[in-house]
């Protein structure tokens, strides 16, 4: 994602303590500071929205609650589609 996109120089304060750290993983890792920083940024943006869409799941789950009402024809419906599985494959696999 970041690799692609023009990219702007920005001042950052960081301290000492927390710099020798990024430093050495940086070192450990074989990258620079600079791709450090930038993948974890990246890292918490991604983790940030995935919370939120796990947040937002859980309240419309909450709202409108599911229901098992007509299962039993949407199965019959789903069976026509796809008709029987065979799932002899699977029970050798996980004997």
């Amino acid at each position: 994602m970041c690799n692609t996109m023009r990219k702007k120089v920005i001042q950052v304060p960081i301290p000492e303590d927390l710099l020798a750290t990024l430093d050495r993983y940086s070192k450990e890792a074989g990258t620079s500071r600079a791709a450090l920083i930038r993948e974890a940024c990246a890292e918490y943006i991604t983790r940030s929205e995935e919370a939120e869409a796990d947040r937002q799941y859980v309240e419309s789950y909450t709202k409108f609650p599911e229901s098992h009402e007509g299962d039993e024809a949407r199965m019959r419906m789903v069976a026509e589609v796809w008709g029987e599985e065979d799932w002899s494959d699977w029970e050798q696999a996980t004997s």
